[in-house]
């Protein structure tokens, strides 16, 4: 039996890099598209199985890519992340052209499956756990280009005969995620001695480390169904106050938080908490990284940076 293969976009980015890691790590020959080799992790751009291959997807000639009935397309790329700039309608609409274009140099090179990333922002105002075939609530231009671009690619991968898969990404935490999020904002505030400022925090909440999403993306590329919406978490919820406060407790429990100071932007109080069922049924997936565990590692991880 011959290597598995794949290829990933987003690989510079936090969730792609521990992707890139997954895969490596479980034998696969991996082909990266990157549009700046330099911010590649040095361990990933040095890996004897990991082809790097610059330049803009819509560029690309199958030529470029050299990898022939790849077993799976991992798009992931997507820029506009950050909250100054999930509004802004350039970049979320350029986001959806590179999706689609990465859909074309998948089925152009003979991939087998190609599966793009969504998002829990893609049904903001959902006060259950999350049907990820319920009709979408986003609440900025990020998660309507996301809930957008899914039924794009949808469409073209029908056109196409593309085998492909919608993974919804849950709330992601772990060493290397640098933007403002709750819990990197939570734990770098109080390592700096810092109070942290929050609403009343009474969402209910998913959160899963990182190596688990990124595991749970490859069984996903290798046992996931075409044609299939898989909500990826860790199947347990609880208020996100609780995890907020459990963050404080590990750190020091002497440290005050501010919650309950900081005015709610919305009257609806919203859950991040997704199905997972069919997430388990079919690829076997059990998150084996505790939230406690991977908290405990990226309070390490920024004792080191602080």
């Amino acid at each position: 039996m011959g290597m598995n293969t794949a290829i990933v976009t987003g690989a510079t980015g936090f969730v792609g890099s521990w992707l890139v890691e997954e895969l490596l790590a479980n034998g696969y020959q991996v082909s990266v598209i990157v549009r700046n080799a330099s911010r590649l992790l040095p361990h990933i751009a040095k890996h004897p199985q990991c082809r790097i291959i610059e330049g803009e997807i819509s560029k690309l000639l199958p030529s470029d890519i050299m990898t022939r009935e790849a077993d799976v397309f991992f798009h992931l790329a997507w820029g506009g992340v950050d909250s100054k700039d999930k509004n802004n309608l350039h970049i979320q609409l350029e986001n959806i052209q590179l999706a689609l274009d990465a859909l074309e140099l998948s089925n152009k090179i003979g991939c087998r499956k190609f599966l793009a990333s969504g998002t829990v922002a893609e049904y903001v105002f959902c006060e259950d756990v999350m049907n990820v075939n319920s009709r979408q609530t986003p609440n900025d231009y990020y998660g309507a280009a996301k809930v957008s671009v899914h039924h794009f690619l949808e469409v073209r991968a029908r056109q196409l005969s593309q085998d492909f898969i919608w993974a919804m990404l849950p709330s992601t935490f772990g060493e290397r995620r640098h933007d403002n999020n709750i819990i990197t904002y939570t734990i770098t505030t109080l390592l700096r001695g810092d109070r942290p400022l929050y609403g009343d925090l009474l969402q209910m909440w998913d959160f899963l480390y990182v190596s688990e999403v990124a595991r749970a993306l490859r069984l996903l590329g290798e046992r996931g169904l075409a044609g299939k919406v898989y909500g990826i978490g860790s199947g347990q919820y609880k208020l996100l106050r609780d995890y907020i406060i459990q963050i404080k407790d590990m750190i020091d429990p002497n440290l005050e938080l501010g919650i309950g100071e900081v005015p709610a932007m919305s009257q609806q109080t919203f859950s991040s908490c997704v199905n997972t069922y069919a997430l388990f049924k079919d690829t076997g997936f059990y998150p084996k990284v505790s939230f406690e565990e991977g908290i405990k590692r990226t309070i390490e991880y920024w004792e080191k940076r602080i």
